[in-house]
């Protein structure tokens, strides 16, 4: 019992710290089952809280909690595209949970934009044109399921500023460029024009 925590100590450990005298009197060894009995519940509950509210981790019911709390609810207020149901999977509903807490803490500029995709979708990609009249071009480069697509495109993915308009171009891999970016860019032939 060198370093660990306060809270994953069990409760004979703490009966061992008696002194010799009283080691042995069962009213005292009782009293303090009963008192600590009540910390190591409560101790053991916020241990597995953290378990309980990891968003990875979450299924069903759990993950509905977890996005109420957040203001991102499974049924959508749009009806997808291709006759898919406007309510989310689980995995999809996570994706837009995640959106909706950098939604939330998002402090508005372009640059922080960047992060916050690779977190939604690493290995994807995003450019931001702004055009400088309240519109901003969105170029995204990676492979959306058409749910995620619709998702991005009625504004629960990417964070926008009141009174911004954004125009969303999903871009059809690789592109035509030239430079060493294997899957994403290509030349001649082989690359498609944004």
């Amino acid at each position: 019992y060198g370093n660990e925590p306060i809270e994953t100590l069990p409760i004979g450990y703490y009966i061992g710290l008696l002194t010799h005298q009283y080691v042995n009197s069962p009213t005292l060894n009782a009293l303090l089952y009963v008192l600590l009995k009540k910390f190591d519940d409560v101790s053991q509950t916020l241990v597995r809280m953290d378990t309980a509210l990891d968003l990875d981790a979450a299924v069903g019911a759990q993950l509905d909690m977890l996005g109420s709390t957040v203001g991102a609810f499974r049924t959508v207020g749009f009806q997808p595209s291709g006759g898919v149901s406007p309510i989310l999977d689980d995995s999809t509903f996570r994706i837009y949970i995640k959106a909706k807490l950098a939604q939330n803490k998002w402090d508005g500029t372009i640059g922080s934009l960047y992060p916050i995709w690779q977190q939604l979708f690493p290995g994807g990609s995003i450019i931001i044109i702004d055009n400088q009249n309240m519109t901003a071009d969105i170029t995204l480069k990676g492979t959306f399921s058409s749910i995620i697509q619709d998702l991005i495109t009625n504004g629960y993915i990417i964070p926008r500023p009141e009174g911004v308009l954004y125009t969303y171009i999903f871009g059809v891999l690789p592109y035509f460029g030239f430079g060493s970016s294997p899957g994403f860019i290509a030349g001649f032939g082989e690359g498609h024009w944004v």
